[in-house]
């Protein structure tokens, strides 16, 4: 009874202690977080049922998941932690700034507003400006903006980055800007080059394209064609491919002919259902450059869709060769060898873990199917299956081509029926169920 007694007292006192040395930890920025991660780990494990604890672990997991791109799972992790701690200016203002970087302005505005009102103190971080005059200028509202980067040096914030958010917003509310200030400031902070980037797609969405134009002159000039890039992917990236043509037109009158302009090109064209015109576009980028992986694999997408399954092979083998990890490759690449009845070569495909968007997973999926089916291991074969037919719903509509149809749809048809003839009566139902889906999606009438 004692010893049971003593170890509640030591876990509870090395709880506590962990909560000490992390909250000592944590206002010491990054080195701080990596420090107070492990710690939090430890008093979680040891007070399972601390709310508070969980809170604070849950604030800096979210912390290290935003650089690696885990946006989502992120933002997840600090909405519960900012439930349970409502009142903790760091969490709230993370949480604001996190709905920011999310894209959801609306929201961040509504949060940012509030902590504004409620808690003085953070009228003098950077980091709460900064979002605000964001969030203000996504939205289109210049004024607004205008006012945040005033109150922020009226507040000791006067930095290069609220000065660009003021420059900013006169472009977006009177298409005057001071272009040099812009450039300098550029050239001292080139971090700021995304933000920029960003409203240039901004005010080209909202119809603002000679503001745009001006927008990217003020970009240092070596740059301007990479900029230009990123401006028509994230146009492609938000599916705005009128928005995509324009940047388009601007990059290729900068740097013309270009592999990078050529395959944007190809996009753009297959967005516009041009197929003819993506594939003479893919085939000039891989003249240009045959032995670059991102060319590879990018023609070879769009010879997978226009449905030039044997230039689709060459290109996909080519890039598996220079090491890609890509699932659109292998399952290209698996699915010919797989017609060839070339068994053996196709699992080797598969040594490695691949992954992509859905259209890489349809197929990567649609493949690694067929050899469980040639292993004879029907449950498992219709579980990728029903999968790869889910990624089939998740495509764009410029993406389910003829060519993808016949490509996909039958060997998902084939792995179905083969599953109907298993032992297990729960495989032989989702076998049906899943074969009238396929036929549903064959009639043109599947809903889900």
């Amino acid at each position: 009874m004692r010893l049971s007694l003593l170890l509640v007292v030591v876990k509870w006192g090395m709880g506590w202690l962990a909560y000490g040395l992390a909250q000592a930890a944590l206002p010491l920025g990054s080195i701080g977080q990596a420090v107070a991660r492990p710690l939090l780990s430890v008093l979680v494990q040891l007070q399972p049922r601390n709310s508070w604890a969980r809170a604070y672990y849950d604030y800096v997991q979210a912390l290290h998941m935003f650089p690696r791109g885990q946006t989502d799972e992120a933002l997840k992790l600090l909405h519960r932690a900012h439930r349970t701690a409502p009142d903790d200016e760091a969490l709230h203002l993370d949480w604001a700034v996190a709905l920011t970087m999310a894209g959801r302005y609306d929201q961040a505005i509504g949060a940012l507003e509030q902590l504004g009102k409620d808690s003085e103190g953070l009228l003098h971080e950077e980091q709460y400006w900064s979002a605000l005059g964001w969030a203000y200028l996504r939205t289109g509202r210049f004024p607004l903006a205008q006012n945040a980067a005033k109150q922020a040096a009226e507040n000791g914030v006067a930095t290069g980055e609220m000065r660009l958010i003021m420059s900013l917003a006169l472009l977006g509310e009177q298409g005057w800007m001071d272009g040099a200030g812009v450039s300098d400031i550029l050239k001292k902070q080139p971090r700021s080059l995304g933000m920029v980037l960003e409203f240039i797609y901004y005010l080209a969405s909202i119809g603002k394209r000679s503001e745009a134009e001006k927008l990217l002159a003020a970009v240092p000039e070596a740059i301007r064609p990479r900029g230009w890039r990123i401006v028509a992917q994230h146009c492609l990236d938000e599916d705005d491919t009128t928005c995509a043509q324009w940047a388009l037109a601007k990059l290729n009158s900068l740097d013309p002919g270009s592999p990078t302009s050529l395959l944007l090109g190809c996009e753009v064209a297959a967005r516009a259902d041009n197929w003819a015109a993506a594939v003479a576009g893919a085939e000039q980028a891989v003249t240009h450059q045959p032995a670059n992986l991102d060319v590879l694999e990018t023609a070879g997408r769009i010879m997978a869709l226009a449905g030039e399954r044997e230039t689709a092979f060459r290109y996909m083998t080519e890039a598996l060769a220079k090491g890609s990890r890509d699932a659109l490759a292998g399952g290209v690449v698996a699915l010919h060898l797989l017609e060839e009845a070339r068994v053996a070569d196709a699992r080797l495909v598969f040594r490695v873990r691949r992954t992509g968007d859905e259209l890489a997973c349809l197929y990567g999926h649609t493949a690694m199917a067929w050899l469980l089916q040639i292993e004879e291991k029907p449950r498992e074969a219709l579980a990728l299956a029903a999968q790869a037919y889910d990624f089939w719903q998740q495509l764009p509509a410029w993406a389910m081509t003829e060519a993808a149809r016949q490509s996909i749809l039958p060997r998902l048809t084939a792995i179905a029926q083969f599953g109907e003839k298993a032992e297990g009566q729960a495989t032989r139902r989702d076998a049906a169920d899943l074969l009238c889906r396929l036929d549903s999606a064959a009639a043109g009438t599947d809903d889900d």
